[in-house]
């Protein structure tokens, strides 16, 4: 989220009305513009766009605007300098359900090179996964999204899959990008984001917004919390 000045793609973060908006590549730039244009929308709104040190944290910058009250379970950082993730409750009318919102290292940085960086995502894509989601609590209904920089068939998918969760939006809309290369006149589409849902929801729908001029487009998935 670089086009905190573009009209459209702050159009596009509100455009879905959703209950509760989890973003990354949150920027102080960005906190500022979103207070101003969703605020009164969103009541309750957390961000991180700052390390400990008081650093801007730039593409590892994390927000959640929400409807609903919102618990801050504390972001964990991730191995290497590697983007953190963040662990919060929110509090919807209907129960509480926790989310792990995720930027996980891009394919082509994190290590020495870009070469080495591609040889060893997957193998640090699944070590990031494992050490984000100690933070969950058992028993509550659970969302992990965020922008995993890997498709759906990739280690840190798949590994929560095999742990019981499901990825949204192969249900409803198989095949559908989320990411686009804008300088190839956004003909190159990947499936990079991702919304996946544990025990203790269901899934209503999930589906890609083409809005904004961001690279990343919005993905959106309505839950209900299972009656099982």
């Amino acid at each position: 989220m670089t086009d905190f000045s573009d009209p459209e793609t702050v159009a596009a973060v509100g455009e879905a009305n959703a209950g509760v908006l989890c973003l990354q590549e949150v920027t102080p730039a960005w906190e500022t513009v979103l207070a101003a244009r969703y605020g009164e929308r969103y009541p309750h709104r957390l961000y991180r766009v700052v390390d400990p040190h008081g650093a801007t944290r730039g593409a590892g910058g994390l927000a959640v605007l929400s409807r609903f009250p919102l618990t801050d379970f504390g972001v964990e950082p991730a191995p290497n300098g590697w983007h953190p993730a963040w662990h919060l409750q929110v509090d919807p009318p209907s129960g509480p359900i926790q989310i792990l919102n995720v930027h996980l290292r891009g394919p082509l940085n994190g290590r020495a090179s870009a070469v080495q960086s591609l040889l060893a995502v997957e193998e640090d894509h699944l070590k990031e996964m494992e050490i984000f989601t100690r933070l969950l609590h058992d028993g509550l209904p659970t969302v992990v999204l965020g922008d995993f920089n890997e498709e759906t068939d990739g280690a840190a998918v798949s590994n929560l899959e095999r742990r019981g969760f499901t990825n949204t939006l192969p249900l409803y809309h198989p095949g559908q990008g989320t990411w686009r290369y804008r300088s190839l006149s956004n003909q190159f589409d990947k499936a990079m984001d991702h919304i996946l849902y544990g025990p203790g929801l269901e899934a209503l729908n999930a589906f890609v917004r083409r809005r904004g001029n961001s690279d990343h487009l919005p993905v959106v998935a309505h839950f209900e919390l299972s009656s099982n």
